[in-house]
């Protein structure tokens, strides 16, 4: 299902057109940066705002200091990026469902980023709500917790893009000494659910290193080109945020 691809996609257009340039040092002094979840500042309150297609004010794109392996998913090469060292990609793949994505867990498992671009419940229409409830309690189950995680910020958006209807759900939570920020998209046509999720987590002393390290530059390999503009993969002058299928140069 391409006609998808472009809303699950729209919350990064704003905050990839304010990146200009690449360069090597991801570190900028943002540790006061205000963002619009009150209970977050610095890369926390960046990452939130990245999220819900807020500017960030970053002057370079994100890139990996220390890069690793390359992963590439074996049924849909363009979901590839490279990954630090002392990461590892796990490919999530499912017929049934239809989903493509990836886990990239750092070696001790305390860090976590999971997005899966493309799922779909077929014939049924499904609230945004099920499915991040459903991330957030396996995310507290692999990390064995059980109480009641403070929730740091939430956002839950609805509109109609192109007539199909659309919802945006987000959490940033705090719990068991650790920051988790989840949002899925859920959007409704031919009788079915399609879904884009995201999830990424790490210990709260040293979430906003990975933001800066791990999360920002694995998300800018999948949409930002070397010199910060916009991947194009058909090169039919309609970038991958605006191009239903951009893997031909035919459509739109």
């Amino acid at each position: 299902m391409k006609s998808n691809r472009i809303l699950m996609l729209l919350i990064f257009t704003i905050t990839m057109l304010s990146c200009s340039s690449e360069d090597d040092n991801n570190e900028q002094d943002i540790s006061n940066r205000q963002s619009s979840c009150d209970n977050a500042v610095g890369y926390t309150g960046l990452y939130w705002d990245f999220a819900n297609a807020r500017p960030t004010g970053l002057s370079q794109v994100p890139v990996i200091q220390n890069p690793g392996q390359q992963f590439i998913h074996s049924l849909q090469p363009l979901l590839g990026f490279t990954i630090p060292q002392g990461f590892t990609a796990f490919e999530l793949t499912d017929p049934q469902t239809q989903t493509i994505g990836v886990n990239v867990f750092r070696d001790d498992n305390a860090v976590l980023f999971r997005w899966i671009p493309s799922s779909t419940a077929i014939g049924q229409q499904i609230p945004s709500q099920n499915f991040i409830a459903n991330e957030i309690n396996n995310l507290f189950a692999f990390y064995e917790f059980n109480g009641t995680p403070e929730v740091l910020c939430s956002e839950f958006k609805q509109q109609v893009f192109a007539t199909i209807p659309m919802e945006f759900n987000a959490r940033m939570l705090r719990f068991n000494g650790r920051i988790a920020q989840v949002w899925v998209i859920t959007t409704y046509t031919a009788g079915s659910t399609f879904i884009t999720t995201s999830v990424t987590t790490a210990p709260e002393a040293e979430y906003d290193t990975q933001v800066a390290n791990t999360f920002l530059p694995i998300n800018f390999q999948l949409y930002v080109n070397e010199s910060g503009g916009i991947v194009d993969n058909d090169m039919d002058g309609f970038d991958i945020l605006r191009d239903p299928d951009d893997n031909n140069p035919n459509v739109p």
